[in-house]
């Protein structure tokens, strides 16, 4: 009997310490875009400007958006996904009017920023895009996407808005 409880302490001590040296909290590259997911409605300087609806698809392998317009008749749709072969997150953006962003970046210091290269039909020919996810602390997004046609030597914001849950 005492190798029995002997048996059963040593087990749970080692249970107990596997579990305990594995203190790194760490999250799947394909899981880091996630704080996206949701109904939002999306303003800019607190005036409501759209509507956002971002849903896992693909067995949990791409996330989709469906952008419209609060004023405008304007949509848009983007997939985006966490390509492994490349280690980076890549995200296509097309509008209703054929304008798309082809996007590629990872999740870095709190935030997801994607990067164009020229091959975007959307504004100049030589025009770049960087497009920002920030998770603010009350559960808010906030994407900024700015452009630059110098080769990144300015930069101009395009959009900046602050995403909310709807309720």
């Amino acid at each position: 009997m005492k190798r029995l409880f002997f048996f059963i302490f040593i087990l749970s001590h080692l249970t107990s310490f596997s579990q305990n040296t594995n203190t790194k909290n760490t999250i799947s590259p394909n899981r880091l875009f996630d704080f996206w997911l949701g109904e939002w409605d999306v303003f800019t300087n607190d005036e409501l400007v759209g509507h956002n609806t971002i849903s896992l698809q693909q067995n949990g392998n791409l996330l989709q958006e469906n952008w419209v317009s609060e004023k405008e008749s304007f949509t848009g749709t983007s997939y985006s996904f966490y390509n492994e072969k490349i280690n980076k997150w890549q995200q296509i953006w097309i509008d209703k009017n054929g304008n798309n962003l082809l996007l590629k970046g990872n999740f870095e210091n709190g935030k997801m920023v994607l990067l164009s290269g020229t091959d975007s039909n959307m504004g100049e020919a030589q025009s770049l895009h960087r497009i920002s996810w920030i998770v603010m602390p009350n559960g808010d997004v906030k994407q900024v996407w700015e452009s630059t046609i110098d080769e990144g030597k300015i930069w101009s914001i395009q959009f900046e808005g602050v995403y909310k849950k709807k309720k």
